[in-house]
């Protein structure tokens, strides 16, 4: 029978008890969900998404310091079933600030976005802590309301002459294009293509002909350098990440030149990365393909590790190896970084 992976006799068919489903049944936790930016939980409630348990969780928690990109943090107010119902938005500390202290949310109008953010940072040190409550009322069901624990941190202040990207949200987020200083060699150097890669454009070494295919050894090519402050490190480790996102490519050239570029902080020694492998005859590499492959991404994460690193200014040198090298994205991960598609929105830069 259709279904049956059994050899033997099927005894018998039957069709489950079908049960009308209301769609105007109210939610047991109450008439107003809740979903603070970078979280997939929604509170009230019990779900796998707010905390490991899946149960009995805390309230949310958001942070939010001085070099953050985008300069606050949202949370957004939705229904928990068809009930319409206002809300009213309070804060425990007088330098919160929100875009909105009421609003409705109704079948017609399902959700809001509240925006959290700080009066002025210079008035604020250290941690600070504020509890910004969203109370809930409508006409058939009881008040409700939900905290959200609002973390303002200011880490230190750069130097009035710093000129560079500055930590935010435990990471510098880098597009390429924007290196501090461009360094050419031997007539070569990279070259801005508008337009190209998953964010902003890309950079790749020009000209590009047999007089320039050129090798270099790590340090001594073309290279980009890109100055930068940073303030923490993954867990106050001195350790750091940095990914630099390379479009994927196959090694064409000689078997001695595989595609190749190399990654240094300040006077550390370069770190080559030959970031596509070199796959068996006739075969293509184990994560060429795939829902998270190469090609369905459209880049490669080439990850250096850095240990001993202090809060300050640094400068990320990217060093020419090979011709043909592609670079999209640079992300440093300070200990912030959260899984996402296109990585962090880029840091603040001061010019």
């Amino acid at each position: 029978m259709p279904g049956d992976s059994m050899m033997d006799q099927t005894r018998e068919f039957t069709m489950p008890a079908v049960n009308r489903v209301q769609s105007k049944k109210r939610n047991l936790a109450g008439v107003m969900r809740i979903v603070p930016e970078g979280t997939a939980g929604a509170w009230p409630g019990d779900n796998q998404f707010q905390c490991a348990n899946g149960y009995g969780c805390g309230p949310p928690s958001v942070k939010l310091d001085p070099y953050s990109p985008f300069g606050n943090i949202y949370v957004d107010v939705s229904a928990g079933g068809p009930v319409p119902f206002t809300f009213n938005v309070s804060s425990s500390a007088s330098w919160v600030t929100l875009s909105a202290t009421e609003g409705s949310i109704s079948p017609s109008n399902p959700e809001a976005r509240v925006f959290l953010g700080v009066k002025d940072w210079s008035a604020l040190s250290g941690t600070n802590m504020a509890t910004v409550i969203f109370k809930a009322t409508s006409t058939i069901a009881s008040t409700s309301s939900v905290s959200v624990m609002f973390n303002a941190t200011k880490f230190g202040e750069v130097p009035a002459d710093f000129k560079g990207f500055v930590e935010g949200s435990g990471a510098i987020s880098i597009e390429v294009a924007h290196s501090t200083r461009n360094n050419s060699v031997s007539g070569i150097a990279w070259r801005e293509i508008p337009g190209y890669g998953r964010t902003l454009s890309g950079v790749t070494t020009f000209p590009r002909d047999p007089m320039h295919d050129i090798s270099f050894a790590p340090g001594t090519g073309p290279s980009l350098e890109y100055d930068f402050y940073s303030f923490t490190t993954i867990s106050n480790s001195g350790n750091i990440t940095c990914t630099v996102y390379v479009s994927p490519s196959w090694n064409a050239g000689e078997n001695s030149r595989p595609l190749a570029f190399a990654v240094q902080l300040d006077n550390g020694d370069p770190q080559t990365k030959q970031f596509f492998p070199n796959p068996p005859p006739g075969a293509v590499p184990a994560a060429w393909g795939g829902l998270n492959g190469f090609v369905a991404n459209g880049v490669i994460g080439a990850v250096s590790e850095f240990s001993g690193v202090q809060a300050g200014k640094h400068t990320l040198k990217i060093w020419a190896i090979e011709p043909a090298v592609v670079l999209q994205k640079i992300v440093i991960n300070t200990g912030g970084v959260v899984p996402s598609y296109l990585g962090p929105p880029e840091s603040v830069l001061i010019k």
